[in-house]
């Protein structure tokens, strides 16, 4: 019983050391991506929120935090941040468009509304990747005890994403958020210098791509 505590300890500790370099792997490439540092950071901040009210959830439903309910987590971390980007970009678009003197449309209400024209498709991707998930929960026997704690964890991990990033994102992103200006990073920039060329000559030597 000692040695399989102690390996149950190790495989605890490996997954959450995963989780944790997920979580700056995330990071990194958000600020990359995104070009914005405070752009970035908001769009982080979801990591955290979504991982508690995960672990509310489980309490809730009597699911502990074991090896495959935490490997569940490390698997759904990369696309906790994914509602959250889409909202985060569309305000800082809104924001970037905003006439210099504020105009008649007040700050919150340009976030309000840059939230509201994303809502659907957003909402609809989530659900998309949770209904994906639903039939491990039916599974039973030694299957259902080992992927039914994985699929119930990405399931309550990605609607809390879902749920704070038209909540709890916006309401940071108008703390966080300044003016500035919407341009691509450098790191797209750089991409799109390479891709264009790749496509144009793809382009002209149709026949030669097909063939």
């Amino acid at each position: 019983f000692y040695n399989r505590g102690v390996l149950v300890d190790k495989a605890v500790h490996t997954v959450s050391k995963a989780l944790m370099e997920a979580i700056v792997l995330v990071l990194v490439l958000l600020v990359l991506f995104l070009g914005d540092l405070r752009a970035a950071l908001t769009v982080a901040l979801i990591l955290p929120l979504a991982a508690l009210a995960t672990f509310i959830l489980m309490k809730q439903f009597g699911l502990s935090a074991n090896l495959m309910s935490l490997g569940g987590l490390a698997i759904a971390i990369g696309m906790l941040v994914d509602a959250a980007v889409v909202v985060v970009e569309n305000v800082v678009t809104q924001l970037a468009a905003r006439p210099e003197g504020g105009g008649r449309i007040p700050r919150l209400h340009l976030i309000y509304r840059a939230t509201r024209e994303v809502s659907v498709p957003v909402a609809s991707g989530i659900l998309i990747i949770v209904i994906v998930f639903l039939p491990l929960l039916t599974l039973e026997g030694l299957e259902g005890k080992l992927f039914g704690p994985v699929a119930l964890t990405i399931v309550f991990a990605l609607l809390s994403s879902l749920l704070l990033s038209l909540t709890v994102i916006p309401v940071l992103a108008s703390f966080l958020l300044g003016k500035g200006g919407h341009g691509d990073p450098w790191l797209v920039r750089l991409i799109v210098r390479v891709y264009v060329p790749s496509l144009q000559w793809g382009l002209r030597h149709e026949g030669l791509v097909v063939a």
